[in-house]
């Protein structure tokens, strides 16, 4: 049920054109998308660092207002506004970024995905795209990150059972809330690899339970918890990390790794600048823009490299789930059990 996946770089198996023709179906699109004039996004990435994404973008489309239509928020928040608009058939988004491939999943299966064979799903392995459908924008893996300052790095854990050692008692471990798709995802492989027995147990230390990654950040550095045990790794690097204190712990039973995809809503009102946005945000261009320079998070393309100051990808022992009809009933079933065990 979970898969340490494999990193290269697979062919495109999409209809060969000629050059010519391609530069002219690429023309034609940028002229719809002209028409079009704008482009509205649902976007769960955090932070400014989005907005200077969009920039770049805009630089290359000036033409295109991404500005009006744009929302962002957490993943919860922004599928339930996405979702609510497709079965109101009343759809003003076009493009959808959010860290929760359990739900792309399901919006696919439904017909809430709008198709488009973007020629740079080619560059993604197989467990980070549905081709025609989507593909992840970013890897967000999820980790132990601890302050230096505050526990040595001697008592510090070095795999996922350490949680559950007695040197870290009662409210001295932080985990993100239901909401969070990053939690579910780090929770259902955690418990396919240790069993049910590793969540109650680490449960039974009465973690505290925190509604985003930047609280649980700002908690480590003040020294209010000991260990956040489930932090979106890039918090853990970058200058302002370093000093803090804050130091990245990858567990030798590696580092689950939480997809966001990012896709074409079915009914986009803007489809043809949507297309455009997939075709950078994918292109090894955008994502070394995106999370190389901007987050510091992974990619999934093999031609962009890890972060500075970052673990290879590949080092990390990626995992990630193989079972999807499993993963979509453990997702389901997410926010009740994750009540009754860290209520």
């Amino acid at each position: 049920m979970i898969a340490r996946i494999m990193f290269a770089c697979c062919l495109w198996s999409g209809l060969w054109l000629t050059p010519s023709l391609a530069r002219a179906a690429d023309q034609a699109m940028v002229e719809a998308a002209r028409r079009e004039g704008a482009l509205a996004i649902a976007d769960s990435a955090p932070g400014e660092n989005f907005q200077k994404f969009l920039e770049a973008f805009t630089a290359k489309y000036p033409f295109l207002d991404v500005a009006t239509g744009f929302y962002s928020g957490p993943t919860g928040r922004v599928l339930a506004r996405v979702n609510a608009e497709i079965d109101a058939k009343r759809v003003t988004f076009d493009v959808m970024l959010a860290a929760n491939m359990a739900a792309w999943i399901e919006m696919t299966r439904a017909g809430k995905i709008m198709r488009y064979d973007s020629s740079e799903y080619g560059a993604f392995p197989a467990g980070a795209k549905a081709d025609g459908y989507w593909a992840a924008a970013q890897a967000i893996g999820v980790i132990p990150v601890y302050n230096r300052n505050v526990l040595p790095a001697a008592d510090a854990p070095k795999s996922w059972l350490d949680l559950l050692d007695p040197r870290f008692g009662d409210h001295q471990i932080a985990i993100q809330n239901a909401a969070a798709g990053t939690q579910f995802n780090q929770l259902y492989l955690l418990e396919r690899a240790f069993g049910l027995d590793f969540i109650k147990r680490l449960a039974a230390r009465h973690p505290v339970v925190m509604a985003t990654g930047a609280q649980m950040t700002d908690a480590i550095v003040r020294g209010e918890v000991r260990l956040g045990a489930s932090l979106d790794h890039w918090r853990a690097f970058g200058p302002n990390a370093e000093q803090a204190g804050l130091t990245a712990v990858y567990p030798s039973e590696g580092m689950p790794l939480t997809l966001a995809p990012v896709g074409i809503i079915a009914g986009a009102p803007h489809p043809n600048a949507a297309k455009l946005f997939m075709d950078f945000i994918l292109s090894a261009e955008g994502q070394k823009l995106l999370n190389v320079d901007l987050y510091g998070m992974y990619s999934m393309r093999a031609d962009v490299p890890a972060p500075a100051g970052q673990k290879p990808l590949a080092e990390t022992h990626p995992l990630l789930p193989t079972d999807l009809d499993d993963y979509l009933r453990a997702s389901a079933m997410f926010p009740q059990h994750f009540e009754e065990y860290f209520h």
